[in-house]
């Protein structure tokens, strides 16, 4: 490979797991779009982290840019010359600025007139010198949810920085961070091999490193957290395996350079605890791993990820079993305590708990949320009201129980647990954990309707009620995560394809938030309804609807979160054919055309003087017949077709007619036929908004 290789590394002291994929990811982003290719150069960027270190390597680069022959423009003539021709100071200043002489200026001929001009050749910089100047501030403008400051404060990083390793081709870049300045020289593992490490190349980075007990390829690294877990669980018993959890084994990965896993063991009286409580005391005190049977069932085992083999790694065993024991007390000790009271007799103590300082007490949330379940449940599934309301009642009650207190993650989850073990119905404790769904983007939805119910009045509640309080997301920022709750909203709409305004929806949150609103009913609702258009329509194209599409179905059809959707896939299917262009084109001028003279409501069709006048109300008229029962039954790929079959009328509508006659009565006729038309469009979508 033709050009030079680059290496740099930024070693610090330990970066939180959750901040290094993304450090890595920006990493390799912001650089490549600094580096210049060698002529026949192929760029390759790859990017390294380790809770100590970040990486990144770069082949293929240029030695320097391109001189670039460039043409400044100075004063115009009139000012740079006196009456008898000499330079005036203007064409003097001009010609020093360039560093050339006065007369290798020329003259420019430019739409203002003549100007003072000088041709020159910039020369390119060195690979070296674009380097030396852009990463520093590429380093320390890195994204981390928290930097800090250190020495004499004259850095802000994530961590500490303890060296810098920057060369290109083996030589050395020179530039600081602070007190730190690039060298050619890494450090392998602080307990392992905490020696000085030359490295001329990112060819010999991962190898080198290596050879110092440091796995810098987070991916290599994560397989043999995978290999060393197998082996700690084999040497327990056959049949065991840890309970899948990928989002811990991701962080575990970005916690260690060398992974060195223990299996260790609790006394069986915890596994009379909840499994919950059990997986969440191990997942996020410790970040162990839990471990099952053959049949899913938890065993009294754990796995831990250590950061170095220990001399002695069963004193190392004995060690996390002693800490995962204080926890697992404590755990049972609060599951004990919690389980003297009810969860309905905890619903007092909510009146206690602030939900938020603009909105009232967690109670009052409660309160909120159960009637707009019941107005839910009226309009989708009256049968479940009675459950619901109990769901709804009981929902936020384990957020005042002590395991909760100590385990936030485990709200729901302990929630459920309880209403079983008080003797709720399934539909009641399982709606309690669905209520929740899904808590994250693409996240499992909930599978019951009183579950499915429940969390729509929540999530609801919550958007409402934070507009209401003027609390909105702005760029961003999004604090109270609003966004993907509505998105949660949407996905369960569709997936349980509840057909439901969103206005009269909204309308009834607002009528028990009047004690707490800061804004205008007016305000909310279009605020709230275009915050749901968005959302949708952000969903629909990300999953390949057009935007030009999805905008002129949702920019007349959004209130009907299912019918919406349906619309816009339709008017897909619809675009994918070859001659859509021109159906649109025809369609758009329908449109267009209204919006230029306005509606008229009166058609006589008696003032028709042209065939092709009767021939477009004729199949105006047929279609429009077809049109009531296609969308009552959703059908809106026939209702589309039919509207199709009105182009071939329409075009000779138009090569025949003149819409805009001198006749203004004829002219005004002629418009009520077209409105008539461009409202069987509008079932659909705004033709005017898709692009052609």
């Amino acid at each position: 490979m033709s050009g030079l290789n680059l290496l740099v590394e930024i070693g610090t002291e330990e970066i939180p797991a959750g901040y290094l994929d993304p450090a890595l990811a920006a990493l390799e982003e912001r650089l490549a779009k600094i580096l210049i290719l060698a002529p026949k150069g192929h760029k390759r960027i790859k990017a390294w982290g380790t809770p100590n270190r970040l990486a990144v390597g770069a082949w293929g680069l240029a030695a320097k840019e391109i001189d670039v022959e460039v043409e400044v423009t100075g004063p115009p003539v009139k000012a740079a010359y006196d009456g008898e021709g000499n330079p005036t100071k203007a064409a003097q200043g001009f010609a020093r600025g360039q560093g050339v002489d006065v007369s290798d200026l020329i003259t420019v001929k430019t739409k203002k007139g003549e100007y003072l001009a000088v041709r020159k050749t910039v020369k390119g910089r060195t690979a070296e010198e674009i380097l030396t100047q852009t990463l520093p501030d590429l380093i320390l403008g890195l994204p981390f949810p928290k930097s800090m400051r250190w020495g004499k404060g004259e850095v802000t990083f994530v961590r500490p920085i303890h060296w810098i390793l920057a060369v290109l081709d083996g030589k050395v870049l020179d530039f600081p961070l602070g007190e730190i300045k690039a060298s050619k020289f890494s450090y392998g593992h602080r307990f392992l091999s905490n020696q000085r490490i030359e490295i001329n190349s990112p060819d010999e980075y991962e190898k080198k490193l290596a050879e110092a007990d440091v796995i810098v390829d987070p991916a290599k690294r994560q397989e043999l957290v995978k290999q060393e877990i197998d082996r700690a669980v084999t040497k327990n018993g056959t049949g065991l395996q840890i309970l899948p959890d990928e989002d811990l084994l991701s962080e575990v990965t970005n916690m260690v350079e060398q992974p060195v896993a223990i299996c260790g063991r609790f006394d069986e009286s915890f596994l009379n605890l909840p499994g919950p409580v059990l997986i969440t005391a191990m997942r996020e005190h410790q970040r162990y791993f839990a471990v099952t049977g053959k049949a899913g069932v938890l065993q009294p085992f754990f796995v831990a990820i250590n950061n170095t083999r220990a001399r002695d790694m069963d004193l190392v065993t004995r060690g996390h079993q002693r800490v995962l024991r204080a926890r697992l007390e404590d755990a049972r000790f609060h599951f004990n305590e919690d389980r003297k009271s009810s969860l309905e007799s905890r619903q007092d103590e909510l009146k206690k708990v602030v939900f938020h300082s603009l909105l009232g007490t967690s109670w009052d949330k409660v309160t909120r949320s159960s009637r707009l379940a019941v107005f839910l449940a009226d309009q989708l599934d009256p049968e479940i009201k009675e459950h619901l309301l109990k769901a709804a009642q009981l929902c936020k009650c384990d957020l005042v129980t002590g395991l909760v207190t100590e385990f936030p993650s485990l709200q729901g989850a302990m929630g459920r647990i309880y209403a079983e073990l008080d003797g709720e119905p399934p539909e009641v404790y399982e709606a309690i954990a669905e209520h929740y769904l899904p808590n994250r983007a693409g996240g499992e939805l909930p599978q019951s309707s009183t579950g499915a119910l429940l969390s729509l009045a929540d999530k609801i509640e919550t958007i409402v009620g934070c507009f209401s309080a003027g609390l909105i997301p702005t760029g961003a920022a999004d604090p109270y995560a609003l966004r993907r709750q509505a998105l949660g909203v949407i996905n369960i709409i569709l997936d349980k394809q509840y057909h439901l305004s969103l206005s009269a929806l909204v309308d009834h949150t607002i009528g028990g938030l009047t004690d707490w609103m800061k804004r205008s009913e007016a305000e909310i609702k279009d605020d709230v309804i275009e915050f749901f258009r968005l959302r949708l329509k952000n969903q629909l194209t990300s999953l390949g609807a057009s935007t030009d599409g999805t905008e002129a179905v949702l920019s007349l059809h959004h209130d009907n979160i299912v019918t919406a959707t349906a619309r816009v896939w339709a008017l897909e299917q619809i675009k994918s054919q070859p001659d859509f262009a021109d159906l649109a084109l025809a369609f758009k001028r329908v449109v267009n055309i209204i919006k230029k003279f306005g509606e008229r409501k009166t058609l006589d069709t008696n003032r028709f003087q042209h065939d092709e006048e009767k021939a477009l109300f004729a199949a105006y008229k047929e279609a429009s017949t077809h049109v009531q029962d296609l969308t009552q039954d959703h059908d809106f790929t026939g209702l589309l077709n039919q509207i199709v079959s009105l182009k071939p009328t329409v075009d000779r509508f138009f090569d025949e007619v003149l819409v805009d006659d001198p006749d203004q009565d004829l002219k005004d006729n002629r418009l009520a036929l077209l409105t008539e038309v461009s409202g069987l469009f509008a079932q659909v979508a705004d033709f005017s908004k898709i692009s052609t």
